[in-house]
């Protein structure tokens, strides 16, 4: 009886070890900083560097993410997509002649918001490579069907 005890306790504790990492490994906390390798400031108008994705993001394309960032508040118009970004800023990303582009990211929820001021935890999918939204903005990294909440 005592050997039986043993084994299940052992059992048990395997089994909440191997739940444990596959949960943690189910999503990986993401930093704008891990999105490119090289230069991405552009100085002005049709200035845009050569963008290099870093491997570690391109590995990461199609799982769940989480990034912790700003809600910028222009969007959201639909309460559906907002542009998450790195700091808050009293300019708007896109409306200046250079920018970062490792400083901002589209945003599409899986449930509508208002906006939250302060900082902000997204979990969502990544979507990496260059694409160009409905609205033309182009971004090389984006997360879909994302939650929102503010950051602790």
């Amino acid at each position: 009886m005592k050997n039986q005890i043993i084994v299940f306790f052992v059992s048990a504790l395997m089994m909440g070890a191997t739940m444990t990492s596959k949960s943690s490994a189910a999503m990986t906390r993401v930093k704008f900083t891990d999105f490119f390798v090289g230069e991405t400031y552009q100085v002005g108008p049709g200035m845009k560097p050569e963008f290099n994705l870093s491997e570690s993001i391109q590995a990461l394309h199609g799982n769940t993410v989480e990034i912790l960032g700003f809600m910028d508040g222009i969007l959201p118009r639909d309460g559906m997509h907002f542009m998450l970004i790195r700091e808050p800023t009293a300019l708007c990303p896109f409306h200046t002649s250079s920018f970062d582009w490792a400083a901002f990211m589209p945003v599409f929820l899986s449930n509508s918001t208002e906006y939250i001021d302060g900082p902000i935890r997204i979990v969502g999918r990544l979507d990496v490579g260059q694409k160009t939204d409905e609205m033309g903005l182009v971004s090389y990294v984006r997360i879909y069907d994302a939650s929102i909440a503010r950051a602790q």
